[in-house]
This record gives C-alpha cells, structure tokens and sequence, in this order.
C-alpha cells in the first residue's frame, strides 16, 4: 500500500458498525412503545376519557417521547440495514471481472469502505466528475475514490486526473481501486501525494481481510 496522508483517517480506524445489535435495540424499543401506547389506551377505555389519572398523563407524555424517539432512529438507521440486505462475500479478481460496472463499485464501496467502518456515497447514478464513489472519516474528511475493472495496467495519466480530481472536489485523499495492475510510473507519480492505490491483488487481499490492512 502506498503512503497515507497524515490528514485523512486510514482505511481501517473502527471496526465494522454493529448494526444487527442496533436493530435489536429499535425492535425492543418500539415493542416497548406498542405496550405502553396499549396500556394508556386499554387504562383510558376501562376508566373513561372523562378523568385522566397522574399516571395516565406521564404514560402518554411517554408515549409520545418515546415515539418521536423512534421515528428519528429509525430513519438514522434505515441507510445501514439497507446496505446490509445485499452483502457481498469476498471475490476472487475472475469473479468481478464478470460484475458489471455498477456492481463492482458498489462490491468496492461495502468490502473496502462501509465494511471497515467508513460513510459511503456510491455516485453511481451521477458519475459526477469521475467519481465513483466518496467516502468520509469519523471526522468528517471526506475521500474520492475511482474504480477501474479491467485487465489493463493503470498508467501515470490516470492518477494525475484522479488527483485532478482531488483536488476539484476539495478532497482529503483519493483512492484508485482496480483489478488491474498499476504501472511503475503511476506509483513513483503518487509517492509523497495524498492517494492510494489497490491493484487487484491487494484488492483480493483486502477484500477477504477484516484485520488491519
């Protein structure tokens, strides 16, 4: 791998988002709200809507807290769980070489980024500017990353555009990830520059790996 920037959160700074633990909490939680709201209901039928005991009002005001609560971390959550229904498996280099385009970005953006424990945003529907995808830390720097699937060596002109790239978007860092391999010159190019790249054999490596890199 080559240098990082001392600016950008390296690839692997958390371990993965435990979003299944997350869910269980919310389905406790809002199975908690449908019993509360049950009983302010069932106590309010059983003694009349006339009179309303001091427990009465503190289980609605409850009921109410704890519904706006769970609208707002469900929606926080629902981008997590539904990146987690399609979840790829490791990939040997032949394997997505037969992935179309978008599924190899989106194969890139979960084994490398989201599963490593990075805020993805696939641009696949947009391509603006050549980025495929962009990725942000834990503190907010946000990275380019360009993905290239083919046989063919990346030269020197595609990691100058990536850094073109770069620095349009006002980026911290940018990564290259292909299936390729990656040419000498292209290396030497980005030696003391605040870009990465992963040629398919680190890919594979990476890609099976839930370690440091």
């Amino acid at each position: 791998m080559s240098q990082r920037t001392l600016y950008f959160e390296p690839l692997l700074w958390k371990k993965p988002q435990q979003t299944g633990i997350t869910v269980a909490i919310l389905v406790a939680a809002t199975l908690a709200w449908f019993v509360l709201y049950a009983w302010v209901g069932w106590t309010l039928w059983a003694g009349g809507f006339g009179r309303f005991s001091t427990l009465q009002l503190a289980g609605f005001a409850a009921s109410i807290v704890l519904g706006v609560f769970l609208v707002i971390a469900w929606r926080g959550a629902w981008p997590a769980i539904q990146r987690r229904r399609r979840r790829w498996d490791a990939l040997s280099l032949e394997q997505m070489m037969e992935m179309d385009p978008g599924d190899f970005e989106a194969y890139v953006a979960q084994r490398v980024f989201n599963h490593r424990g990075y805020t993805v945003n696939n641009t696949r529907n947009t391509k603006d500017g050549g980025v495929d995808i962009l990725v942000t830390d834990r503190f907010g720097q946000a990275a380019v990353v360009q993905c290239k699937r083919y046989r063919g060596t990346v030269g020197e002109s595609t990691v100058r555009d990536l850094y073109g790239t770069m620095i349009h978007f006002e980026a911290t860092y940018a990564y290259l990830v292909t299936t390729g391999a990656i040419s000498e010159e292209a290396r030497r190019w980005v030696m003391g520059k605040p870009i990465e790249l992963i040629d398919g054999r680190e890919l594979v490596e990476i890609t099976k790996s839930d370690g440091i890199l």
